[in-house]
């Protein structure tokens, strides 16, 4: 539909090139829309771009390309501060990571993730990002006794909880916490 009209038109080049991605399925194709849509500013789309690029590249068995899709398309996450988007795009690239016993590329992606709610105060997703993170650093074989990120984002939590008159979930945040530590101290996490 729209193969004729005039290329200097970014919204509509941007369409064109959705429909010839959609059209083949194919990560260069989606590649090229995601970079259209990331350098116009437009991130959900963009997110979305390097999403299918990256199952695409996944599925071909490409891991490396398929873990640079995801890294680009977590980055224009951060850019949109698009967090449901993020938590996808993270979760395929630390999966890809640790299914490739990987596990300190894992932690990185976890990480990254866990700063970037932190950052926008979205605590309990923090929170739970350290955890695998954790979990990543004690697959790989990590001493993670001194780990105690997940434990701060808990308490974090709760006390947003707190503020909030939710004692139900402030107090169960706090109980995480504990948890945590406690089974970092056992050395069962």
């Amino acid at each position: 539909m729209f193969s004729n009209i005039a290329q200097d038109d970014s919204y509509l080049k941007g369409r064109a090139l959705e429909a010839r991605a959609r059209r083949e399925n194919s990560p260069e194709g989606w590649l090229d829309f995601a970079s259209l849509k990331a350098g116009k500013g437009s991130y959900a789309p963009a997110a979305m771009g390097f999403l299918n690029a990256g199952t695409l590249l996944e599925a071909a068995g490409n891991s490396a390309a398929a873990a640079g899709a995801y890294q680009s398309g977590f980055s224009v996450c951060v850019k949109g501060k698009l967090k449901e988007a993020a938590l996808l795009i993270v979760s395929r690239l630390a999966a890809l990571a640790e299914r490739g016993s990987d596990f300190s590329a894992a932690v990185s992606a976890y990480e990254k993730l866990g700063a970037f709610f932190e950052a926008q105060k979205a605590f309990f997703l923090a929170a739970d990002a350290y955890e695998h993170a954790a979990e990543m650093l004690f697959s790989g074989g990590d001493d993670i006794s001194a780990y105690r990120k997940p434990a701060e984002l808990w308490l974090l939590n709760a006390q947003y909880w707190a503020k909030s008159g939710n004692s139900g979930d402030e107090a169960w945040s706090r109980r995480r916490a504990e948890l945590y530590l406690e089974l970092v101290k056992k050395g069962k996490k």
